[in-house]
């Protein structure tokens, strides 16, 4: 919700989206120290760093899933943050935030804090970038705006130009449902989707039939825009849909990560998360029926090819699924197998298994029936 004030109370659902970002960025920053020597973390819609009640905002916790990284004297590359906020007094309350909090940082770690807004600073920063560094380091980008009118698709291209950059986005579906037949938001909505599309949604009278419309075109667009993999999840209170978030990568192992963060998080009290594939699908780590994976997994294989656990796992990892490749041998091959739908093949000269087991040279086919 959009407020004038400098800094304002935590809303309860931003409690989920920050625990799934933090659970993402202490995954993605050692795999990408590994293989590369400067990483670029942008919070576009930045705000003051924290709420009233001290609760620690994106770009805070953004730093400190860096600084505080239980591996992090393996984190040795050069760590750009990029912070914007258009608002003059947001933007001195961060930076007095983050020089209270760390009056002095580690030496590969940059923060540099942009005044402006996101749409017009995100094209001139990263051509900037790219002059200094001849090509772009790896890159996470937030996006989490109050609105829609300063995250144009374009700029999303952008970024996506990067191969190496994903996109962490959240899309306000009742936002733009309340104000869909507003003459002077239509344009915003055309720049939002890069296209009118959108505006097939207002001869759909159904509202979970909207949204899903709206979710699948922001997909194709993000995907037009140049991601491979665009893995999206959606947050409830009750009964009422309170935001979705759309992760854009071109790495299954990204979509994978991603994936495997949201299924840690269980919001607190009435919020939960569904899945962007399967509607019933409450994500969490409590959850103990998946015979929805399985049937992902016999819809996907079950031709009669001789396959390996890891043909099915990159199916799972990627955005054809709400599920993450760790549940692939667990909840879904073991009860396949025990349920008859998963035939072992001959196994190699010289090689044994042990029940309950899929290791790589291992061939099994899976049937409908």
């Amino acid at each position: 919700m959009a407020t004038k004030e400098t800094v304002w109370e935590l809303e309860e659902h931003s409690i989920g989206k920050h625990l799934v970002l933090c659970n993402y960025l202490n995954a993605w920053l050692p795999i990408m120290s590994k293989y590369n020597q400067r990483l670029l973390i942008i919070d576009g819609f930045a705000g003051p760093g924290e709420y009233k009640g001290g609760q620690l905002g994106s770009p805070i916790l953004a730093l400190d899933a860096l600084i505080a990284h239980k591996h992090q004297n393996l984190l040795s590359p050069e760590v750009v943050f990029y912070f914007i906020e258009k608002d003059p007094k947001r933007c001195d309350h961060l930076k007095s935030l983050i020089v209270q909090r760390y009056p002095s940082l580690p030496a590969n770690v940059k923060v540099h804090i942009t005044c402006g807004k996101f749409d017009s600073h995100m094209g001139e920063l990263l051509d900037d970038i790219a002059l200094q560094n001849k090509q772009l380091a790896p890159c996470f980008a937030m996006i989490d705006p109050f609105g829609v009118s300063d995250t144009p698709l374009v700029v999303m291209k952008k970024l996506l130009e990067n191969s190496k950059c994903e996109l962490y986005i959240s899309l306000m579906y009742e936002f733009i449902n309340r104000f869909k037949n507003s003459p002077e938001f239509e344009p915003h909505l055309d720049s939002l989707f890069g296209c009118q599309d959108w505006k097939e949604m207002c001869e759909i009278d159904n509202k979970e039939e909207k949204k899903s419309f709206l979710n699948k075109l922001y997909k194709k667009k993000l995907k037009e825009s140049g991601a491979e993999q665009v893995v999206h999840f959606e947050l409830y209170k009750g009964n009422r849909h309170v935001y979705t978030i759309f992760f854009a990568t071109k790495h299954i192992k990204g979509s994978d990560s991603m994936k495997a963060s949201i299924w840690k998080v269980v919001p607190e009290g009435d919020f939960k998360f569904k899945g962007g594939k399967d509607k019933d699908l409450l994500m969490s780590q409590d959850m103990h029926d998946f015979t929805s994976l399985q049937n992902c997994i016999q819809e996907r294989f079950s031709t009669g090819q001789w396959i390996t656990s890891k043909t099915v796992q990159d199916f799972v990892a990627s955005d054809e699924t709400d599920y993450h490749s760790s549940q692939v041998k667990k909840h879904g091959l073991k009860p396949l197998e025990e349920k008859g739908f998963l035939t072992i093949g001959q196994l190699p000269p010289g090689k044994k298994r042990r029940a309950g087991t899929y290791p790589p040279q291992i061939l099994f086919r899976i049937t409908a029936e």
